[in-house]
């Protein structure tokens, strides 16, 4: 429990730097033409969005597919925050599961290639066997962890990731391996 605290509180340590602000002698110029033309650069609300996730998936015996689109808000250059969806189908030998749930979510960009994730999800798995018998349950999700991302407009990320509350029910394993990316405007 303390090292959930801890990190939540290292988590929202680093919100609050996204609150400062920069200033420039322009902060402080008259209406003059440079002051005009920087309140004029500032960045529209879709060039701040970023889409992305990652979708996998085989078939046969058994078959596994998934799908987890996010969307994204950057606060900074280096912090973006945002909501997802996780949807995943099992099928093997008559057992069939189904996992969906929602996510929030945050990023940090240590460096500039280097980044910190934190995702709380709640998850929802509902499973039937060839007999008949149904079973479900809500599990919450928390995982933290560090990763690569190439960066651009196009960024492809991979992330080492850790379940801390690491319910029963929980459909992953630790540590857990994150493959996708995210694309901006």
């Amino acid at each position: 429990m303390r090292t959930l605290l801890w990190l939540a509180l290292v988590f929202t340590s680093f919100s609050t730097a996204s609150i400062g602000q920069k200033t420039s002698e322009d902060d402080y110029a008259s209406n003059s033409s440079s002051s005009k033309k920087s309140t004029n650069l500032k960045t529209p609300f879709r060039d701040k969005l970023v889409f992305g996730g990652n979708v996998g998936g085989y078939f046969g015996n058994p078959t596994f597919l998934m799908a987890n689109p996010m969307v994204g808000y950057k606060s900074t250059d280096w912090w973006i925050n945002g909501v997802g969806l996780n949807l995943t189908y099992i099928s093997s030998n008559g057992y069939r599961e189904t996992i969906y749930g929602s996510s929030v979510w945050s990023r940090a960009y240590i460096v500039k290639t280097i980044i910190a994730h934190s995702e709380l999800e709640l998850l929802r798995r509902e499973a039937s066997d060839q007999f008949g018998n149904t079973a479900s349950v809500n599990v919450p999700v928390w995982l933290v962890g560090a990763g690569y991302n190439s960066g651009g407009r196009i960024g492809f990320s991979a992330m080492i990731l850790y379940d801390l509350i690491q319910d029963p029910n929980s459909p992953y394993s630790n540590p857990v391996f994150r493959v996708g990316g995210l694309f901006g405007f």
